[in-house]
């Protein structure tokens, strides 16, 4: 099992790498799948750096991070959680392929979610942050994995950021894609009384002592952070994904125009339609197998569009 260093250092590059829009005066509120903080006891503090160990996904268990950047005073705090859904609800999804019931959204950057509420029933109902955009995700009806081979849809499934409704990382947590931090939210089910209680508790009294009421989301994978950390500078190739932004996604645009998959405007923005203009190139070029929508070197090489290093 691997643990990396994960510092604001590595933060900030990962933003530079994906050419990333975040606003240098908002909390920034990201995921990383596959990892969780190696210290649960001081994770949820406010540092310069935390420790991440590789967590193996298994739809049942909380097995990824979620977090708060704070941007201003250059420091981030981590809560354990999930970025999947759970098992059950992808049994449902493959038993039921019509009907969309569970969905993982890709690693991408997306705004925004709002303060609100999350209400799957009047019983469970809590305060969360709300999806308010279009995400990047897959459904998986063949099979309990989710990869290349699975559907792709740009849609807003209203995946909201709540509690996993479970008390540790060894509990069975609740989502059927949402992105969910272990604690118990203050709700009907649990009483009029109830209250917020573990690393939910934390995120969410930080969220909502803050007048920011929208937050945008990143989400990464361990791979991601670890290349981040322990690449020395100028050794990692810029990548191109949903979300991304500025003037290497406009030159993209046009290289996908020219090849005649692509016919919005060039407006530099990574969105619905360059990410289907893309996988429809990667599709030709390379297969099914190989096309996840994010321009790296091979696909970036083909469209002659030249990556820097960072």
């Amino acid at each position: 099992m691997s643990t990396i260093s994960f510092s604001i250092q590595a933060m900030r590059r990962i933003l530079r790498l994906n050419y990333f829009p975040f606003n240098e005066n908002n909390l920034l509120v990201f995921g990383i799948r596959g990892a969780l903080p190696e210290n649960l006891n001081t994770c949820s503090e406010f540092r310069s750096q935390h420790k991440l160990q590789d967590s193996q996904i298994n739809f049942l268990n909380p097995r990824c991070t979620l977090g708060i950047f704070d941007v201003l005073e250059n420091k981030m705090a981590l809560f354990p959680g999930s970025t999947v859904p759970f098992l059950e609800y992808m049994k449902k999804q493959k038993a039921r392929p019509s009907v969309k019931i569970s969905n993982s959204i890709m690693s991408g950057y997306y705004s925004y979610y709002s303060k609100g509420t999350h209400n799957p029933s009047p019983q469970t109902a809590h305060a969360a942050l709300r999806l308010m955009t279009n995400v990047f995700l897959r459904r998986s009806i063949n099979d309990l994995v989710f990869d290349n081979s699975d559907t792709i849809d740009v849609s807003n499934p209203n995946d909201n950021i709540h509690a996993a409704y479970c008390d540790s990382v060894n509990g069975n947590y609740s989502s059927a894609g949402c992105q969910v931090i272990v604690g118990q939210p203050k709700c009907l089910r649990r009483g009029q009384n109830s209250s917020d209680t573990s690393y939910w508790k934390k995120f969410h009294d930080i969220i909502y002592s803050k007048p920011q009421n929208n937050f945008d989301y990143m989400l990464l994978r361990y791979v991601d952070a670890e290349a981040a950390s322990i690449k020395p500078e100028n050794n990692l190739n810029a990548r191109l994904r949903f979300g991304s932004n500025g003037f290497k996604v406009k030159e993209l645009q046009e290289r996908l125009r020219d090849k005649g998959l692509y016919n919005s405007t060039s407006d530099g923005k990574f969105l619905r339609d360059t990410l289907l203009a893309v996988y429809q190139f990667q599709k030709i070029e390379f297969g099914m197998s190989q096309a996840d929508g994010v321009v790296g070197n091979k696909t970036a090489e083909l469209l002659h569009l030249e990556l820097p290093n960072f």
